[in-house]
């Protein structure tokens, strides 16, 4: 089989496992290297019995200006060789990285996927192809494994994905078709065509740790194991079909334990190993960020060790985010979101002994004198009925100070409503907003939780003081 023949037969192979549609529109990300120039060239052959449509897009990163700028004459020149559109983009990509204090490498991956979903947006293109070959899977399977990674960095970049860029709603469609195509497979096929690619001489610089890897370490592995350029993409195949097994596990989990609310179930937690637990968490994470990145190992442990404790607690994450665990469920809600069921904190309000008070965010707190009822039981923690002899004393609402105790009903002494928060599951980020009604003989009640003993109805009254704390907005 020719060179051109086998390296077709890899690219079709890998749009098939790309799941590219006959008939699709394509970005191409050119960059004009070897690389780019043979995926390019490709797919133009296959261009008419696949129906796709193509354009050439190029990023202009000005990271060294005038050979970035001739790089993209060069390119164009191929593109237009070829009878391919051609697109450029600019990005000043060294104020990217002074700006966001990000390294030159990040800032230029950052600014060119945020190009290209632009440019992929205003085509209504299937998504982006990229040039990644079987070698650049192996340079990131070893980089991934120099820093400890675990399956999903072993399993290095799928022939497709969504690209989700943190801080932002940009979604991008990856597509990278050459996965198993090695990178001299390229510039043979190149060189076949009588194609010159474009040699960016930052790819020869050690500045760069992927370059360091391309440079020193993989020929240094392939000349003491031979082949090892191939055993890494290997590995990543094998690790990756093991993730997606792991993967279907934690999902089946996260549907198990997920609530209406978004929120998720703590019993189910308790029936799996920690290892998974960590797994379902990142999942959940993800699920609510949009993306895991930023999340490190470290805050993986501590969520997984807040579980195993008392409930009402919260931590911060990552990308404006807060992990918060209850007293039957955990979630995560980001820095901006209230979901306390009170209004917010007020100073001292004194109650009229009938009538209501109007508290912010549609609260009113409301009390009346009302018969007896056969059932004291209101069946809602915002109502309790209190003996009337409450009303000899002046009410005051408040929110908790230091120090606070009272006599939960049904129990013979006073604790501390700190502990009482802790015992009740009372998440800690809503502790300074639960209204509490109290007098001159203390708390008479901690508001959607308990009456104080010594406030209860008592057998011989015949009419009872009906508290009840009102969100309009249910109503």
């Amino acid at each position: 089989m020719s060179t051109e023949s086998n390296f077709l037969e890899r690219l079709d192979a890998g749009l098939t496992l790309a799941s590219v549609p006959n008939g699709a529109s394509l970005i191409v990300a050119f960059s004009g290297g070897p690389d780019s120039s043979a995926l390019l060239s490709g797919l133009v052959r296959l261009r008419e019995q696949r129906n796709f449509t193509l354009l050439a897009a190029h990023v202009n990163h000005q990271i060294r200006p005038e050979s970035s700028n001739n790089a993209q004459i060069a390119a164009q020149q191929i593109a237009e060789s070829l009878g391919v559109g051609f697109s450029s983009i600019t990005v000043d990509v060294p104020a990217v990285a002074a700006t966001e204090k990000i390294s030159v490498e990040s800032a230029a991956r950052q600014s060119r996927y945020l190009a290209l979903t632009q440019l992929a947006n205003s085509r209504d293109a299937f998504g982006v192809a990229t040039g990644h070959t079987r070698d650049d899977q192996a340079e990131t399977v070893l980089l991934h494994a120099a820093r400890g990674a675990g399956l999903k960095g072993i399993g290095g970049m799928s022939y497709s994905s969504i690209l989700r860029i943190p801080e932002s709603s940009v979604e991008l469609n990856v597509l990278r078709p050459m996965l198993d195509t090695p990178r001299a497979a390229c510039i043979q096929f190149c060189e076949e065509l009588g194609i010159v690619p474009v040699i960016d001489k930052s790819n020869s610089s050690r500045e760069y740790t992927r370059n360091k890897i391309r440079l020193d370490i993989l020929p240094l592995l392939n000349e003491a194991a031979p082949g090892a350029t191939d055993a890494f993409a290997r590995l990543a195949k094998n690790a990756s079909d093991d993730l997606e097994i792991v993967e279907w596990v934690v999902d089946q989990h996260i549907a198990e334990a997920r609530n209406s609310n978004g929120s998720y179930a703590r019993s189910v937690t308790q029936k799996i190993p920690p290892s998974l637990l960590a797994r379902m968490l990142m999942r959940a994470y993800e699920i609510h960020v949009g993306h895991s990145q930023d999340l490190e190992r470290v805050h993986v442990q501590e969520m997984v060790r807040q579980l195993s404790g008392r409930s009402g607690t919260s931590i911060e994450l990552p990308n404006g985010t807060r992990f918060f665990i209850d007293k039957e469920a955990f979630g995560f809600a980001s820095f901006d979101d209230d979901d306390c069921p009170f209004p917010g904190s007020f100073t001292d309000i004194e109650l009229p002994l009938s009538g209501s008070v109007q508290l912010d965010r549609n609260f009113t707190i409301k009390v009346d004198i009302t018969d007896r009822p056969d059932n004291l039981d209101p069946g809602d923690p915002n109502t309790t009925f209190t003996t009337p002899d409450l009303l000899k004393y002046v009410l005051t609402l408040r929110n908790r100070k230091n120090g606070d105790r009272f006599q939960p009903l049904g129990m013979t002494a006073k604790a501390k409503l700190q502990d009482f928060f802790v015992g009740a599951g009372v998440p800690e980020r809503w502790r300074n907003r639960v209204p509490i009604l109290d007098s001159s003989q203390g708390i008479v009640w901690v508001a959607g939780y308990r009456l104080a003993e010594w406030a209860k109805v008592r057998p011989s009254d015949t009419q009872v003081a009906r508290l009840e704390l009102v969100s309009s907005i249910e109503r």
